[in-house]
């Protein structure tokens, strides 16, 4: 059986974050239906940008999922994805957040720990299975899935952005490049994956805020 699709994971190498890491892998291999391919560098600086368009250069599968190491994939998180999906839409899903730091204000805030030793797995897990949050609007700007061909013919990710000071600001700068060539942004209901939150910056994980 091939693959559905292709799982982007540029992963910032610091002990702390190798903690998520771990969970985060081991959560998209128990609770992803479809089968699927993980493209994951591994590296201690912040070039963000050109790892992604280079791991999605890569990618011998139609579709990708651009994914980070500090968020942990809920039960059949990739089946609403998938059905959401066209050529000419970029799917989100519900991110799930404890509030550590400012949101994002489409996503949901609820605690299921702030660090990798304090997740609650099993409440998070029962939580989606439940029925989790509906939410509306566009989503956040990861994880999201998408073709790789069209995301390329867009000029994938803007790679003189930088992120230690501008996190995030290549996606939305491709979000509305997408939409502006009258393609869509969608979030798919039933689609959840928990964030801790900047995690991988080191800083960040000993801030007071995370006890």
């Amino acid at each position: 059986m091939s693959a559905a699709f292709t799982i982007i994971l540029p992963h910032k190498r610091n002990p702390g974050n190798n903690a998520a890491l771990a969970i985060c892998l081991d959560m998209l291999q128990a609770n992803t239906v479809n089968d699927f391919i993980l493209i994951m560098d591994a590296a201690t600086d912040e070039r963000l940008y050109p790892r992604v368009n280079r791991m999605v250069r890569q990618v011998k599968t139609d579709i990708c999922v651009y994914w980070a190491s500090d968020m942990f994939a809920a039960p059949d998180w990739d089946v609403p994805m998938l059905d959401w999906l066209t050529p000419d839409t970029f799917v989100n899903n519900t991110v799930v957040e404890p509030g550590v730091i400012s949101m994002y204000g489409g996503n949901h805030r609820m605690d299921f720990g702030k660090t990798p030793a304090s997740f609650d797995r099993v409440g998070f897990e029962q939580w989606a299975l439940e029925g989790g949050h509906t939410a509306g609007g566009e989503g956040w700007y990861a994880p999201y899935m998408f073709y790789r061909r069209r995301f390329l013919d867009y000029g994938g990710l803007d790679e003189t952005i930088d992120i230690e000071y501008e996190f995030g600001s290549a996606d939305i700068d491709l979000f509305k490049r997408w939409k502006a060539g009258g393609n869509q942004v969608v979030r798919a209901p039933g689609s959840y994956v928990y964030h801790l939150q900047r995690w991988s910056d080191i800083e960040e994980q000993g801030a007071e805020k995370r006890k």
